[in-house]
C-alpha cells in the first residue's frame, strides 16, 4: 500500500520507463497525493527547446491526487518510507 513519504514513479503504460518520480505527500483511505519532483526529459521532449522546458516544469511537477480503487493507476513504489535503504 502506498503511504506518506514513499518515493514513487509513474510508469509508461507500454514501455518499462519512468515518466515522473515523486513523493507521496498525503494518504487517505481511498486516495493519495504525489508531489512530482522530476520527469523523463527525453520522453517529454525537453530537447526541443526552452518552451518545452518551461511547460514541463509548470505542468508536470505538480501535486496530483490518485484514487486507490482505480485499477489503471500506473504508480509504482521505488522506495518505502521508513525502510532502510542503501545509497
Amino acid at each position: 500500500m502506498i503511504d506518506i513519504g514513499d518515493y514513487v514513479a509513474q510508469m509508461h503504460p507500454q514501455h518499462h520507463i519512468f515518466l515522473k518520480k515523486g513523493l507521496v505527500v498525503s494518504s487517505c483511505y481511498d486516495t493519495f497525493e504525489v508531489q512530482w519532483l522530476s520527469y523523463n526529459k527525453e520522453f517529454w521532449q525537453e530537447f526541443e527547446g526552452e518552451a518545452f522546458e518551461e511547460l514541463n516544469r509548470r505542468y508536470l511537477l505538480t501535486r496530483m491526487s490518485y484514487n486507490r480503487n482505480n485499477d489503471n493507476v500506473d504508480i509504482t513504489i521505488l522506495s518505502k518510507a521508513g525502510e532502510d535503504v542503501v545509497g
